[in-house]
C-alpha cells in the first residue's frame, strides 16, 4: 500500500519563523519534534515571492516562468486558470488522482481556489472564507470602527478552525487509503492579528495594530516600500513581528492537533506529512515590508519539514519546484512527468515579472510621487530571478546581474564587485547560469482547450474572488 502525503503550506511562513532554523525554543515546538521525527530541509528556496506562481511551481514542477505564472502581485486573477488547465498532465494532485490516490484540499487563500483552477485534479475542494480581512479596507466612519472592534475582540482567526473541523470531519468519515490532501492556512499572512489567547497584547496595543494595517498593510504600501526609501516606526515594526511570531505559534498548536486526530485515526503511521510555506515576509529588513518586488532572502527562503513511514534523505539545496519529484519518489510512483528537476541539484530558483512597462502612466506616476531611483524602476518594470545554493546568490533584475555572499552579507546590502573570490567562483559560475538559463520570458502559451463538462469562471466568482484578495492585500 502506497503511503497517504498530507502537504501542509503555512501561507507567508518565512523559515527563520521555525525552531528547526534558528527561532528561540517555544516558537514552533510541532515543527520542531516534527522534523526530529523527519527531517528538516536546511535550505529550500520559493520558485517566487508570492502566493500564485509558488504555488503553480509546486502543482505543476516547472518554474513559474516557464508557465507563464511569474506575473508580480496585483495580477489578474482570472488569467491563472486556463494556464494551470494547460498543465493539467503534470499538476500534483491530477498525477497522484491517476495513480489511485483519493485527492481532497482545503484552502484559506482565495489564490488557492476554483476560480484560480486550483481545484483541478482534486475530488473535494473546500474553499474557506472567513470574510474578517473584509473589515479591514472597509470605508467610512462604520467601516473603520468595525475593523477597530474586531481588533480589540481578537477572537476570529482566517480560516484555521474551520479548516480543522473539516479534516476531523473527512477522518470521522473513514479516508479512502492512499489519500492526498492538501491544506493551505493565511494565519500569519498580513494582518498579523491572531485570536486570543495568541494575541497576547492589551487592548490598547492591539487598537494601535488595528491602526497599523490600516495606514500600512496595504498593496500601495507594499509597493510603495518594496520600490522606494519607506520607513516604519521602529514601535510599528515591533508589534508586526511579535503578533506574526504569536500566529507561528497558532499553526504550531493547529499542527499538533492535526497529527493527534490522525494519530487517533491510525492513519498517521502511514501518512508522510510535509509542512512547509509558499513565500516569507519583510519586517523592516532592507525597508521592506510584505512581499513584493524583491527576491530578497527572507522573502524566498522557507520552512520543509518532512516525516513519513520511511526515513527521506535532506537534500542541501532544494527548490520547491521540485516537490513534486520528491512526493513522487517517496510515495514510490513509477510513472510521473517529473523525472528531471527544472533547476540544477543544489540550488534553488526565484522569479517574478514586473507589472508595468515603464512608458505606462502607471509606471510614470509611481517614478515620480516616490521618487523612484533606477533600481526602484527595474524593480517595478522588469522581471527578476534570482539563484542561491545557500551561500553565494546571484541576483538578476532586467540587465542588471549582482552577486552576493549570504554569509558575510545576510540582508545584501553589499553586492561583490570586481575580482570574485577564487573559492567561489565556480559556485557563482554555476548559480550564473541558472540565472541565464531561467531569466527569458518564454514564447506566448496556448491554453488547452476546457475539458467537456469542466466550467469556467462566472463573472459573479470572478468579482467574490477579486474582493477577497483585496481583502488580503493583492489588489
Amino acid at each position: 500500500m502506497r503511503p497517504n502525503v498530507l502537504l501542509i503550506v503555512f501561507d507567508t511562513a518565512r523559515a527563520d519563523a521555525f525552531e528547526p532554523y534558528g527561532a528561540g525554543e517555544g516558537a514552533g515546538p510541532t515543527v520542531g519534534q516534527l522534523a526530529r521525527r523527519g527531517v528538516a530541509f536546511p535550505s529550500t528556496i520559493a520558485p517566487s515571492n508570492w502566493t500564485m506562481p509558488s504555488h503553480a511551481s509546486m502543482f505543476t514542477g516547472a518554474l513559474p516562468r516557464s508557465i507563464g505564472l511569474a506575473g508580480a502581485p496585483g495580477g489578474q486573477p482570472a488569467n491563472c486558470r486556463p494556464v494551470l488547465m494547460a498543465q493539467r498532465d503534470r499538476l500534483l494532485p491530477e498525477v497522484l488522482r491517476r495513480s489511485g490516490y483519493a485527492t481532497a484540499a482545503i484552502s484559506c487563500n482565495g489564490w488557492i481556489s476554483p476560480p484560480t483552477g486550483f481545484d483541478t485534479g482534486f475530488d473535494r475542494f473546500e474553499d474557506i472564507h472567513t470574510q474578517r480581512q473584509g473589515k479591514l479596507h472597509s470605508d467610512g466612519f462604520r467601516g473603520r470602527m468595525a475593523w477597530a472592534v474586531e481588533a480589540m475582540r481578537a477572537r476570529v482567526d482566517d480560516g484555521a478552525r474551520m479548516a480543522e473541523q473539516v479534516l476531523t470531519r473527512w477522518l470521522q468519515d473513514g479516508p479512502s487509503a492512499p489519500f492526498f490532501w492538501f491544506v493551505n492556512l493565511v494565519e500569519c499572512h498580513s494582518p498579523y492579528m491572531p485570536p486570543r489567547p495568541y494575541n497576547d497584547l492589551s487592548v490598547r496595543e492591539r487598537l494601535r495594530v488595528a491602526a497599523d494595517a490600516r495606514n500600512h498593510l496595504t498593496l500601495t504600501e507594499f509597493w510603495h516600500a518594496a520600490l522606494a526609501d519607506y520607513e516604519l516606526p521602529a514601535d510599528t515594526i515591533g508589534r508586526m513581528r511579535h503578533l506574526y511570531g504569536r500566529s507561528i505559534r497558532s499553526m504550531d498548536d493547529w499542527l499538533a492537533r492535526v497529527l493527534e486526530s490522525l494519530d487517533r485515526a491510525k492513519v498517521l503511521d502511514d501518512t508522510i506529512v510535509i509542512v512547509t510555506s509558499d513565500h516569507g515576509e519583510n519586517f523592516g529588513e532592507g525597508q521592506m515590508i510584505g512581499h513584493s518586488f524583491s527576491l530578497d532572502q527572507r522573502l524566498i527562503w522557507v520552512p520543509f519539514v518532512i516525516a513519513g513511514p520511511d526515513r527521506i534523505a535532506a537534500e542541501r539545496g532544494m527548490s520547491l519546484a521540485c516537490l513534486p519529484r520528491l512526493i513522487a519518489d517517496a510515495a514510490g510512483l513509477d510513472d510521473h512527468p517529473w523525472e528531471v528537476d527544472p533547476v540544477p541539484p543544489g540550488i534553488g530558483v526565484s522569479q517574478y515579472s514586473g507589472v508595468i512597462q515603464r512608458d505606462d502612466p502607471r509606471a510614470q506616476k509611481a517614478i515620480t510621487d516616490w521618487r523612484l531611483d533606477e533600481e526602484g524602476i527595474l524593480r517595478l518594470t522588469c522581471p527578476a530571478t534570482s539563484a542561491t545554493d545557500g551561500r553565494w546568490k546571484v541576483l538578476r533584475n532586467g540587465e542588471l546581474v549582482r552577486v552576493f555572499d549570504l554569509q558575510s552579507d545576510p540582508f545584501e546590502v553589499a553586492p561583490l564587485v570586481g575580482a570574485r573570490p577564487p573559492e567561489a567562483r565556480a559556485a557563482i559560475d554555476r548559480l550564473s547560469a541558472t540565472v541565464d538559463a531561467a531569466h527569458p520570458d518564454p514564447p506566448p502559451i496556448t491554453p488547452a482547450p476546457v475539458p467537456e463538462g469542466a466550467r469556467g469562471t462566472s463573472d459573479a466568482e470572478t468579482a467574490d474572488l477579486e474582493d477577497r484578495l483585496r481583502e488580503l492585500g493583492y489588489l
